[in-house]
């Protein structure tokens, strides 16, 4: 597995931007993204080769391009790990905004509380990086009295590394919340679609999982392997909240990073809409409760909550979420 580099600047919003002629402004010293748009068969393990495009578009006066490495989507986490809860993450900043400040993450908890029998509550992080809404949903458990079970799973060793470190003052909190990180190919269909969608470190796991979150993953894995894997691990009246980049910013950008050679990395991306999504859903068996989508607007950037690069993005919707019942 490759170790993961040191980053000193990131894309706008950690996103890629993939319109030749659209303008990219992250920082002054790499305002656009002069690349090559790819589109890929994502899945969570790529088999394609590391490759570096070089664009031969001649770059307006006060741009610079860059060359642009598609390597395997598990490698660039690996590599964006050390830097991704730092780097200005405007999306990020929409997910946390629309999760707690608008109470999407505390109502699907409330959801499961209800509807879980007595015993102890388990909820999974499915994708869940540095453990951002992981630490999130240890909050919400540790002002209950009853005892969870939380299980967070990626398939990048270095992200959970982060997620270890930012979780460990949990390990002191109440004894009646557990907590599990663990590293797998979350998606086993999205390889091989006669495999079992079910993670293999969650298949010896005898108690029945209440409720799934997973936050801005969708992205990287097909539809079918994604709600294959979500509906194969809830029980019977589980819910799951999936939030992922709205349409309208995917059309035009993707996760990936600048890391300190100035090469801009990015690993498999596409573009799912709201309603292939929603279809999808109901497909494996879910009933849609809520669906949400965001634009950015202008008091996220005025405030403060968005950073300044989130301001090419005002007008636009950039964000959407589902919550779901099986």
């Amino acid at each position: 597995m490759t170790q993961p580099t040191s980053v000193n600047m990131t894309f706008d919003t950690s996103l890629v931007d993939l319109n030749p002629n659209s303008s990219f402004s992250t920082t002054e010293s790499d305002p656009s993204d002069i690349g090559a748009s790819t589109t890929k068969t994502p899945t969570m393990k790529q088999s394609t080769p590391p490759q570096t495009i070089q664009s031969n578009l001649t770059p307006l006066p006060t741009e610079s391009s860059a060359p642009v490495q598609i390597i395997k989507t598990q490698e660039a986490y690996d590599q964006w790990a050390s830097v991704y809860d730092s780097d200005g993450n405007m999306l990020q900043a929409i997910d946390d905004i629309e999760l707690s400040s608008s109470h999407l993450l505390s109502d699907f908890f409330d959801r499961v509380q209800m509807k879980a029998a007595a015993g102890t509550v388990l909820l999974l992080d499915l994708g869940c990086g540095t453990g951002r809404n992981t630490a999130k949903l240890l909050d919400l458990a540790m002002q209950v009295d009853r005892s969870h079970t939380l299980l967070g799973l990626d398939f990048s060793a270095h992200m959970l590394s982060a997620a270890a470190k930012k979780l460990q003052p949990c390990n002191v909190g109440p004894k009646r919340i557990r907590l599990r990180l663990e590293s797998c190919n979350c998606f086993p269909t999205a390889d091989n679609p006669s495999e079992d969608p079910v993670p293999f470190v969650v298949r010896c796991i005898p108690e029945p999982i209440h409720g799934v979150i997973s936050t801005l993953v969708l992205e990287h894995v097909p539809l079918k392997a994604f709600f294959a894997t979500l509906s194969a691990l809830l029980q019977h009246g589980g819910f799951a909240l999936v939030t992922n980049m709205h349409p309208d910013m995917g059309a035009s950008s993707q996760a990936g990073f600048v890391n300190k050679d100035g090469v801009k990395i990015r690993g498999s991306s596409f573009v799912h809409t709201v309603e292939d999504t929603v279809k999808e859903a109901r497909s494996a068996g879910f009933h849609v409760l809520e669906t949400r989508e965001r634009e950015m607007k202008m008091e996220d950037v005025e405030s403060g909550a968005v950073g300044e690069r989130g301001r090419k993005w005002i007008g636009t919707k950039v964000w959407f979420g589902l919550v779901l019942v099986k």
